[in-house]
């Protein structure tokens, strides 16, 4: 008897049992998300039990210390040692292989001159033709059956000036290695080839320079390692459909970590960067983006070092692309379901998959059956007597709650904006945690104080419904975005799942009303003759007594369970019961069983309070009794421990990824504080139907937790040592306006930036005046003149205009012998020194659009140049705007190119005959890259630093700052002319 009397105790609706309840889900997902996040790093091969991927973790670890050593850029001498060493690592591995093949475009002398759209910025018109030399290495494995469609994996080897390129994309191409060393102990059925790829960072051109080697026809599928933050977990960003992602959900074993909430929010333009898996899928290759994805304020600078990462980093990688590599290459794979996929991992344990159209069809059916069965499950306990009506007050309870918590958070939304509106990029926690805690503790407040006045026992059950009703329009609306973008939304799984778990609690509920025994009309008559006379008085009674001895009833909760249950009688089974057997208005955790007939708080309330508001059930059977006391914690346990698990992480994984976007805008700004508040109302939804019901402890641990998180998201200084605001840096000098060495220092607004400048010491010493402007989306933009670059080493000091020369080698715009209807063309001979990288901006003084129609790019050995041989022709009806040239000789020290453009006459008509010549004329803006920087030049026999501006900046910012390049340089040469 006393162990039935501990089970009751232990089940009933009551604010001990609710509150441990949620304690024990909260603990448990917390650990669940340690775990999740700590787990793989536990997971390095040993030595003695796995030899060989211990050996494959440590070369690959040494190779990124070499390759890593100091910054690489496409436009550094450093690029071609690095490109040297893989070189000399790949014929290493492949010596003596039968089936291994290895082509150096740089050893080929490839290049393509091409039209391309700029990657990183798709709204952009400017029409952009790219001439690239490449240095790309390839290795090729031939298949034991070469007939299977290839794949390929690819990484690229440069880094930005200003990073040392650990993460990008450093531990990728230190996998590649990994893997063709372990492929070629285990010959591959399918064709493999590898793609150590070269200038990524500045136009994805490596990638692009692929399809135009032939072994590109052997490959369908890619692999692509990057890294667009520094360090952590490799996931699985992106991938091309539902078939590609089953093929990882098969092979990825061991710590799988990917989320399409992370593919939609990369689509979708939230992440500023891009990867060469665009290149590959843009050329119809399908397959898998595997990278790094945070934090990214130390992305592309400094600190994306082999210092900041680690081999458990490198493992994840390098273990993740040789499980699905392996699986590609030896098995007959399924790909017929090319719709895109629904995904995610369970703490790296399991990984799930689903095509996101078939979620649109489940979402369907998920509409119309919980319709079909709420509606009718209430019509037939309307119609058995089991359903009662209420009144329009107490149905707008529960969404008045929630209204005024969205409100509460408007203004705090406000202050975030008005004080401290980069405090996500420090730390997402804290806000977040905020905007979760208001929406309860304003739940909280409003059902205490509405019960006060208008009680009701059936809070819980309502409130289900209504979700239930809500999440049914977002599940509407969810579906219809799935379908309208061709199922590419594939980041709104939470909310099935969320709504499943509603409608099951809800569905349970009117089941239950819908099978209870019908009422007796005499035992209600009976029932309400007994408590009409004095029920008014005891309940004020009751209700004043709760309210004025709180701390007494609190007390109360920590009684032994047992001793409780001792007070308990049988007339459990003859009173009446509504959906919840604990009514707010009395002590929860008082047994119910205790109280007399007629102080039963379950009867029906009385005329005092203006209206009668009766339970969703009326009298029943005591079996039927029992099982509905006992219902709220199945209710609980369907729907929060799964949901909040599933909406807490998907937030997480959000912010995760965004929370430091805010240096990069205020677009970037307003999104991700608008993502925390419906992160914040997200977490909350699945315990607002039951925390009115929480004990005074954890009422006060969760004010206390609001406290704490608004003086926190409002007060702390948004950037520290670990967490800094990166700002990028360049150094032009434009020519057309003389030789001074203008430094730019851009970043996001708000006075950060002048006062870091004015510290400086040349700054200070030289009263330079610093001129900052702000520019379009809340940036900032600072200016100052700057300690002259030293680029090249010299015996005498060069002067900065003898850096870019331009000749003109022919122009026939006012030649006799041109007809006025013929296109004009001009010959250009660019001499511009140790130079890698230079820009061409076409730009006609008369028209918004550039009238030039074909660039040609010449094969330049020496300068002066023998007649050059015609290598690469463009041509565009649209006109070109902009021709960016990349070359890989130091020693040529000249871009030679022809341009041909349209006259006036054959765009806009007949012209006045005295102006045509004017009109015609074409401005030509020209800029010119130096990336290197940590290194030294010799002038005059003395060394000194390339970039002493830069230099400053690095020894005299405070730690809170982080430097990035602006441009693929860190010092631009500019000038322009006029043909």
């Amino acid at each position: 008897m006393k162990l039935k009397s501990l089970l009751r105790s232990v089940f009933k609706y009551r604010k001990t049992n609710l509150s441990l309840l949620l304690f024990f889900t909260y603990s448990i997902i917390a650990l669940l998300y340690i775990f999740d996040h700590e787990h793989y790093k536990l997971n390095l091969p040993k030595k003695g039990e796995y030899p060989q991927l211990n050996d494959l973790l440590e070369t690959a670890w040494t190779d990124l210390q070499i390759i890593t050593a100091s910054f690489h850029p496409y436009t550094s001498k450093e690029n071609d040692k690095v490109h040297d060493y893989l070189l000399s690592r790949v014929l290493e591995i492949t010596s003596n292989v039968s089936f291994a093949s290895v082509s150096d475009d740089n050893e080929n002398k490839r290049s393509i001159l091409f039209q391309q759209q700029d990657p990183f910025n798709t709204s952009s018109d400017v029409t952009r033709v790219t001439y690239f030399e490449s240095s790309n290495i390839l290795v090729k494995l031939e298949g034991q059956n070469p007939d299977q469609e290839g794949l390929l994996l690819s990484a690229h080897f440069d880094s930005v000036p200003t990073s040392h390129g650990a993460t990008d994309d450093g531990i990728g191409v230190v996998s590649l290695l990994a893997n063709l060393k372990y492929h070629i102990n285990h010959r591959p059925n399918r064709t493999l080839i590898f793609n150590f790829n070269n200038n990524e960072e500045f136009g994805l051109l490596g990638a692009s320079t692929y399809f135009h080697h032939p072994w590109s026809s052997l490959t369908k599928y890619v692999i692509n390692l990057e890294g667009t933050g520094a360090g952590g977990k490799a996931v699985l960003f992106r991938t091309s459909d539902t078939s590609t992602a089953k093929i990882y959900q098969l092979s990825v074993k061991e710590n799988p970590f990917g989320n399409s909430i992370y593919q939609q929010g990369f689509y979708s333009g939230y992440v500023r960067s891009e990867t060469d898996y665009k290149v590959y899928e843009e050329n119809g290759m399908r397959g898998w983006d595997i990278a790094f994805y945070k934090p990214r304020n130390i992305y592309h600078t400094m600190k994306d070092s082999i210092q900041y990462t680690t081999k458990a980093s490198l493992w994840h990688m390098l273990h993740t692309s040789l499980q699905l590599s392996s699986y590609v290459v030896s098995n007959s794979l399924d790909t017929l379901d090319q719709t895109p996929a629904c995904y995610f991992d369970f703490i790296g344990l399991k990984f799930f998959v689903m095509s996101a159209k078939t979620l649109f069809y489940w979402n369907c059916v998920f509409l119309l059956v919980s319709s079909i069965m709420a509606i009718g499950l209430y019509l037939i306990a309307r119609d058995r007597m089991t359903w009662k009506s209420y009144s329009l007050l107490l149905w707008l309870r529960f969404p008045l709650s929630l209204a005024t918590g969205v409100v509460v958070q408007k203004f705090f939304f406000d202050g975030i904006t008005h004080y401290n509106h980069l405090t996500f990029s420090r730390n997402y926690f804290w806000p977040v945690s905020a905007f979760f805690t208001q929406v309860l503790v304003i739940n909280y407040i409003f059902i205490k104080c509405s019960n006060r006045f208008f009680p009701s026992s059936d809070i819980k059950d309502l409130s289900i419904i209504e979700l239930f009703i809500m999440l049914w329009t977002v599940l509407l609306f969810t579906s219809k975005l799935l379908y309208s973008s061709d199922y590419k939304y594939t980041g709104v799984y939470p909310f099935s799942i969320f709504f499943l778990l509603i409608t099951t609690a809800a569905i349970l509920r009117l089941l239950g009303l819908a099978l209870r025994t019908k009422p007796r009309k005499d035992y209600d008559r009976e029932s309400m003759n007994h408590h009409a006379n004095d029920s008014s008085h005891s309940r004020i009674n009751i209700e004043e007594e709760n309210h004025e001895n709180h701390e007494n009833l609190e007390q109360s909760q920590n009684q032994s369970l047992l001793s409780q249950d001792e007070h308990t009688s049988t007339q459990e089974d003859t009173l009446p019961t509504t959906l919840d057997d604990s009514p707010h208005h009395i002590n929860d955790d008082q047994d119910i069983d205790a109280l007399s007939p007629q102080h039963d708080e379950r009867a029906p309330l009385l005329k005092g309070f203006g209206h009668v508001e009766e339970g969703l059930g009326s009298v029943e059977s005591t079996s039927k009794a029992k099982y509905i006391d006992y219902v709220w914690i199945i209710q609980f346990l369907v729907i929060v421990p799964i949901s909040s698990f599933i909406l807490f992480n998907s937030v997480d994984a959000v912010m995760d990824a965004l929370n430091q976007t805010v240096q990069e805008g205020t677009k970037a700004t307003f999104d991700i504080i608008r993502f925390g508040m419906v992160g914040g109302i997200l977490i909350a939804l699945p315990i607002l139907p039951f925390f009115y019901k929480v004990n005074f402890m954890t009422i006060s641990l969760t004010v206390l937790l609001l406290l704490i998180s608004v003086s926190k998201t409002l007060l702390e200084p948004p950037f520290t040592n670990k967490n800094p605001l990166k700002v990028r840096f360049s150094q032009s000098i434009d020519l057309s306006h003389g030789d001074a060495a203008s430094v730019h220092v851009f970043g996001r607004e708000g006075k950060l930036l002048k006062p870091m400048l004015q510290d400086l010491p040349s700054v200070k010493y030289s009263s330079t005046l610093i001129n900052c402007t702000s520019v379009t989306n809340g940036m900032e933009l600072c200016t100052y003149d700057g300690m002259q670059p030293n680029l090249l080493s010299t015996d005498e000091k060069t002067n900065i205009s003898d850096m870019v020369k331009v000749h003109v080698l022919r122009d026939n715009r006012n030649s006799t012998e041109r007809s006025p209807y013929e296109p004009i063309i001009a010959e250009l001979l660019l001499e511009v020194k140790e130079n890698r990288a230079c820009t061409l901006s076409f730009n006609d003084k008369s028209q918004a659009k550039s009238p030039v129609r074909e660039i040609t790019v010449y094969q330049e050995k020496k300068f002066p140049a023998e007649p050059a041989n015609v290598t690469k022709t463009i041509k565009s009806s649209t006109g070109i705007n902009e021709l960016q040239l990349h070359k890989l000789d130091f020693d040529q020290d000249a871009y030679h190119i022809a341009v041909q453009w349209f006259p006036k006459i054959l765009t806009d008509g007949d012209l006045d005959d005295d102006n045509l010549s004017l009109k015609d004329e074409l401005s030509v803006s020209i800029s010119c890259y130096w990336g290197d920087y940590d290194s030294e030049s010799v002038v005059n026999g003395t060394a000194v630093r390339k970039i002493p501006a830069f230099d400053e900046l690095l020894n005299y910012a405070p730690p809170s700052f982080s430097f990035a390049n602006e441009q693929k340089g860190l010092v631009i040469v500019k000038d322009v002319i006029i043909l």
